[in-house]
């Protein structure tokens, strides 16, 4: 199965705060392309990573020959076409920087957005900028929609102020594009919102297919009542159908494990190959102000 992200970075300030460096990473067969990334390190509003920091906001990049992007060639040589950077703050204060790199080609479905309340607006949200590969239909008709608050997977984010999955997009009520998923093949959606002020909202969205999945399981854990330990709130995986059975009884501690650890840190991480099912997990807080609001996961 080709998978649709190929590389994952987490870049974290370093002891001065003043440069990011590489603090965990996947990079699947992509050795190459690898040792050029972990020898890097980025300045504030420097490469990728440093911009995403400058910019406070995700950043969409297709076009590699820009005058940022440090590893121009590197990617090319690897069969990357995207990169997706995600920038985790704790108030006005930088935590990391996630950046995901897509694959790309006629076999590879998927895509991967950014809205935004375009001129502050309270109301609605519209396409920042968004990576739809092949799908050049689906991305025409997503560039011309506007969602309002709490219509469509990034408008119920927004609404709901937490991550939304939304399975069996193509007969899904919810979601507003649900004809156009179905004639693609799309049929998994989630939503993270990555806003840090109310009045710039920030809503990132992963459209997966089961062929090439971004990810093959999405997982939501949240912190509970007395924020004494995470549960399980919701997910999708094409390998275990019934994700409540199987967390019913999960009740995960501040440190304890990768969501334990990101969850004590307030940083993401990856949990690589070596991880207990032997696939590489994405780890996401979401962060509120500089309170937890909920933890995702991505298998791959």
């Amino acid at each position: 199965m080709q998978q649709f992200i190929k590389a994952i970075e987490i870049w974290v300030p370093d002891n001065s705060g003043l440069v990011l460096e590489l603090s965990s990473s996947y990079y699947g067969d992509l050795e190459d392309f690898k040792s050029t990334s972990q020898a890097m390190r980025f300045q504030y509003d420097q490469g990728l990573p440093g911009k995403t920091w400058a910019s406070g906001k995700p950043i969409v990049m297709t076009d590699f020959d820009n005058d940022y992007f440090q590893r121009a060639s590197e990617a090319k040589l690897a069969g990357i076409v995207c990169g997706i950077s995600v920038p985790i703050f704790c108030g006005e204060f930088l935590h990391a920087v996630v950046v995901l790199f897509c694959g790309g080609g006629r076999d590879v479905i998927g895509a991967m957005e950014v809205w935004h309340n375009a001129n502050g607006s309270n109301s609605e949200l519209k396409l920042a900028d968004g990576y739809y590969g092949e799908l050049e239909r689906f991305g025409w008709v997503s560039r011309r929609l506007t969602m309002m608050r709490g219509r469509g997977l990034p408008g119920s984010a927004w609404m709901q102020d937490k991550p939304v999955i939304i399975d069996d997009l193509g007969r899904s009520n919810t979601f507003l594009r649900s004809r156009n998923a179905a004639e693609v093949g799309i049929t998994t959606g989630l939503a993270i919102p990555f806003s840090y002020m109310e009045s710039d909202v920030q809503i990132l969205t992963f459209l997966s297919a089961k062929g090439t999945p971004i990810a093959r399981c999405f997982e939501i854990w949240t912190p509970d009542s007395n924020e004494n330990v995470l549960r399980f709130d919701s997910g999708y995986c094409q390998i275990d159908t019934d994700l409540e059975q199987k967390y019913a009884s999960s009740a995960i501690k501040k440190g304890e494990g990768p969501l334990g650890h990101a969850w004590l840190s307030g940083r993401p991480l990856v949990a690589g190959p070596e991880s207990e099912d032997g696939n590489a997990m994405i780890v996401l807080p979401v962060i509120k102000g500089c309170t937890l609001n909920s933890i995702v996961t991505l298998v791959l």
